[in-house]
Order: C-alpha cells, then sequence, then structure tokens
C-alpha cells in the first residue's frame, strides 16, 4: 500500500508521509488538500503528537549533551556576570550593580529567574548548563504548540510536520543549546497565550502567559495588539479579563522595580536599542548603499517606526479577520526580525516558529537556510570542531551575502503571511466559543492560491 493510501485509509501521519509534506514541495499543496478530506480520529491525533514529541525529546537530549560539554558564547559571559549581581544586590537592585563589561538590559522577571537558577546550582547545575537547558526544554514546548495550532487549521500530515520542523531546527539546536539566552522562552509564552486565548478560551490565563513573555523580554509587544484586537471584537469581558490578568501579572513584577530603580530601567530596558553591528537585512543593505540617509534613520528615530508598523499592521488585519489571530502573532514577530535594523544571531529564535505558522514550505526553508548561516558562523567563532566556546565578533563579508539571502527569505515569507491575511476567505469573526477539537467542525481558513500551506 503506498504512502497516499496509506493516508487515505488511516489518516495519520507516519513518517513517511510526514516526510514527503516537508520535502516533496511541487506536490505539497495537492497532497494536503486530500488529506483535508479525512477526518482524523483522537487516536491519530495524539500519535502525531507523540510523534513530535519524540523527535523533538530527541533534540532535546542532544542540546542538553552539547550544553553540559560546552561553554556556550559570550553571552555567558554576561548572564555569569548578572547572575553574581542577582546574588550581591537581589533580583531588583541588579538594576543598579556596577558591572565592569555587562549590560543588564533585561525585564524585571529576568532576576526572579535568576534567583530560581542559583538556587538550581546547589544541585550541582551550574548557570551555563541551565540557561541553555530551560531554552532546550521550551522549544520542546513550543514544538507541541505549534502542532496544537496548526492542526486546528490545516492538515493533521501537516501539523505534524510543522512542530517536527520546530522541534529539529537547527537554528533553534544552536541558539538553545550552544549559544545560551532567553529568546525561545519568550516565543513559548506569546504562542502559549495565543493558543489559550484562541483556541482554549482561557482569556486570563492567556493574559498571564503574554505578562511572563513581556517579562522575559519587551520584544512580543509587538504581537500584543493582534491579542488585544481579538479579544476585543470576543467581547468586553474577554477583553476585560485579558488586559486585566496582564496587568496585574506584570505589576507583581515590574512594580518593584519601578518604584526602586525606574532610571536604569528606562535607560537599559525600556530605551535598549539592541545589538550593534550592521549585519544584517536593512541595516546591511544600508552599509552597502554607502549609508545613506534612510538608513541612519532607520537605525536611529526610525526604530520605533518599525516597532510600530510590526504591530500595527498585523493587528489591522486581525481586525478584519479575527479568525486569523495566528497568522497576525506569526507576522508580528516574523516580520520585527526582518525589518529591525539591529541584529544579534539569538534574534533568529524569534521567527522560527512564526515562519512554520505561516506557511511550511517556507518555514522549512528559513529554519533550514538559517541554520546553515548559524552553522558557518559559530564553527568560526568557535575555531572549528570540537565547539567549546564562541567568541562573537562581526559576520565576514561572505556570511553578510548569506545573511542577505536568508533575510530576503524571510520577507519572502513575511510579505506572502500577508498577502494570505489579505487575501483569505471565510467568517469574519470568531464565534463566542473557542474553536473545538474535532477537525470536522473547525473553521479551516482556505490558503489562496499564491500563499504557502502548512
Amino acid at each position: 500500500m503506498n504512502e497516499l493510501k496509506l493516508a487515505k485509509h488511516h489518516a495519520t501521519p507516519d513518517l513517511r508521509s510526514v516526510a514527503r509534506h516537508v520535502l516533496k514541495g511541487p506536490y505539497i499543496l495537492e497532497d494536503v488538500a486530500r488529506l483535508r478530506q479525512q477526518v482524523p480520529t483522537p487516536h491519530h491525533v495524539v500519535r502525531a503528537r507523540l510523534l513530535v514529541l519524540g523527535v523533538s525529546g530527541v533534540a532535546l537530549v542532544l542540546k542538553l549533551r552539547v550544553a553540559w560539554t560546552t561553554y556556550g558564547s559570550n553571552d555567558i559571559a554576561h548572564w555569569l556576570d548578572f547572575l553574581r549581581g542577582v546574588q550581591q544586590s537581589g533580583p531588583v537592585g541588579v538594576y543598579s550593580f556596577p558591572f565592569a563589561h555587562s549590560l543588564y538590559n533585561h525585564p524585571p522577571l529576568i532576576g526572579y529567574y535568576l534567583e530560581l537558577l542559583n538556587g538550581v546550582q546547589a544541585l550541582g547545575l551550574g548557570l551555563p548548563f541551565t540557561i541553555r537547558a530551560m531554552s532546550s526544554l521550551a522549544d520542546v514546548a513550543t514544538a507541541v504548540l505549534v502542532f496544537e495550532l496548526v492542526r486546528r487549521r490545516r492538515s493533521l500530515a501537516g501539523a505534524a510536520a510543522a512542530g517536527l520542523v520546530v522541534g529539529a531546527s537547527p537554528v533553534l539546536f544552536i541558539i538553545s543549546g550552544y549559544h545560551g539566552n532567553t529568546d525561545p522562552i519568550f516565543v513559548l509564552l506569546a504562542l502559549l497565550s495565543v493558543h489559550l486565548l484562541v483556541d482554549r478560551d482561557r482569556p486570563v490565563l492567556a493574559g498571564a502567559a503574554m505578562a511572563l513573555s513581556l517579562g522575559v523580554k519587551i520584544v512580543p509587544v509587538v504581537a500584543l495588539p493582534c491579542l488585544l484586537v481579538y479579544a476585543l471584537v470576543r467581547g468586553r469581558t474577554a477583553l476585560l479579563r485579558y488586559a486585566g490578568s496582564l496587568v496585574v501579572v506584570s505589576l507583581t513584577f515590574w512594580s518593584p522595580a519601578l518604584l526602586t530603580e525606574l532610571d536604569p530601567l528606562r535607560r537599559n530596558v525600556l530605551g535598549y536599542t539592541g545589538s550593534s553591528g550592521s549585519v544584517w537585512g536593512i541595516a546591511q543593505l544600508g552599509v552597502w548603499a554607502g549609508q545613506p540617509g534612510w538608513a541612519t534613520y532607520l537605525e536611529g528615530p526610525g526604530r520605533l517606526l518599525v516597532v510600530a508598523l510590526c504591530a500595527l499592521v498585523p493587528a489591522a488585519l486581525v481586525w478584519r479577520r479575527p479568525t486569523l489571530l495566528v497568522h497576525g502573532v506569526a507576522l508580528s514577530l516574523a516580520a520585527f526580525l526582518a525589518f529591525t535594523p539591529t541584529f544579534g544571531t539569538q534574534y533568529m529564535a524569534w521567527a522560527v516558529a512564526a515562519a512554520l505558522l505561516l506557511g511550511l514550505r517556507g518555514g522549512l526553508a528559513f529554519s533550514v537556510l538559517g541554520g546553515a548561516l548559524l552553522l558557518q558562523v559559530y564553527d568560526r567563532w568557535s575555531g572549528g570542531l570540537p565547539w567549546c566556546r564562541a567568541y562573537a565578533n562581526l559576520f565576514t563579508p561572505g556570511e553578510r551575502v548569506f545573511g542577505i539571502g536568508v533575510w530576503a527569505l524571510l520577507v519572502g515569507v513575511v510579505v506572502g503571511g500577508a498577502r494570505h491575511m489579505l487575501l483569505a476567505s471565510g467568517p469574519q469573526r470568531p464565534s463566542s466559543r473557542s474553536l473545538p477539537d474535532t477537525p470536522a467542525q473547525q473553521v479551516r481558513t482556505p490558503t489562496p492560491s499564491g500563499a504557502t500551506a502548512a
């Protein structure tokens, strides 16, 4: 029995059918269209979910081994400085700690997070390991979340493929397992907020998840307008519950810092302008063009314009068609990476899940090519194999050209996602209840002929 008959009779994705969805590009739309006619049973959903968990678990074990046997990037040295500041001055007083070589630019929740990791050190697990272990665990949860979000809107095989790409993403492997930063954690929490709000009808928990995401990094603020618009469309009660939970949870860890450390908090966190070095996207194009006025503007006051556009354009599209909230949030995160004038290699983690939510083929291409770019960069930074410690510096000319190729691909994913939201048909307003778990009853948004199916 061939794969197509297997999918037709059993309507469940095995490794071969998922691989066909990932690798057989020219026929993916036809395959997904056929599989959409099938109604997978709960047993099939469980099997697909376990497949995503299994592959993500294997990747997790490998990441943990890398985290245990290597030092990581320059960021690990900064995290060790931050931990020492928290040990000596506390999770709030750390904003005034006199760091010699580090800038503490993290939201207040991170101070308490570092206190937690400090306690774990008593078990013999040092910060260079735990900071990467936590991000690696977040990747597993993100893979499952992507699976859950996609399966309610596309085929089960496509959902399994998207979850597998996240779980095995080379971008996340390098950033979470080797580099060491908290970007994968805020992505997880932002997507959790989406899932709880749109698929589980839990606005209070959704608001709390978004508060935690913003407590890890300020970046997901670009996704917040989409969520608020969706909650507003759902009704005043949903909006009050979501926004109220967001505010209350945020105040629990923001208030002490706002009351006692306002100046360094405003200067180093709210006013942080990102990593220097124009090696990515629009900034790199500006360098090649001789740094014209528009490039200087974008790297200065134009930063706020980029944030506003990445936040408000997806929100406007969600207002037009609120059933596309998942796409709107994904579009905001992917667009922010695509158009930000600053760059750090860890930023690549922002768009891995987002690109897959916008389209399977584009997301797969970004993860693979982005991983290849990071592999080349980190191999040079680490002095070749075996990797132990990466000394970050600016990209080489060849790496900058490679990076522009990856950036152009991401811009294509963003444009395709925006076009999909503009052309999508189907219900313009969500029902008063969350989407049911039975695929046959769910509202699926048809993919326009020019868009990439997930």
